[in-house]
């Protein structure tokens, strides 16, 4: 058995280059999975804000005061993706 082995890896050094080359490459693919995790992630939370109706909608003014006089506390962030009072400005208000 230990002739076998010995067959394999003849010393020492070599086996531990050997597992050192293998925990390098483990940990570049761990790097690149996590990397792909991220911009997949990022990817699905930018199309998710990008679906928020605010920024066209008629009642939006556009002060960082008060960005919506009807929905106040939930302009500008997800809850107000499915508004009930959105209301498409097509070009100019006429207040």
């Amino acid at each position: 058995m230990f002739q076998l082995i010995h067959s394999l890896i003849p010393d020492a050094n070599t086996a531990f280059h050997i597992l050192c080359f293998i925990a390098v490459w483990a940990l570049i693919g761990f790097f690149l999975w996590s990397l792909w995790l991220a911009a997949k992630d990022g990817v699905a939370t930018v199309k998710r804000l990008h679906q928020i109706p605010c920024s066209d909608c008629r009642f939006f003014t556009g002060s960082y005061q008060l960005k919506c006089p009807v929905h106040p506390k939930t302009a500008l962030t997800e809850d107000a993706i499915n508004c009930c009072d959105y209301y498409p400005n097509h070009g100019k208000a006429s207040y």
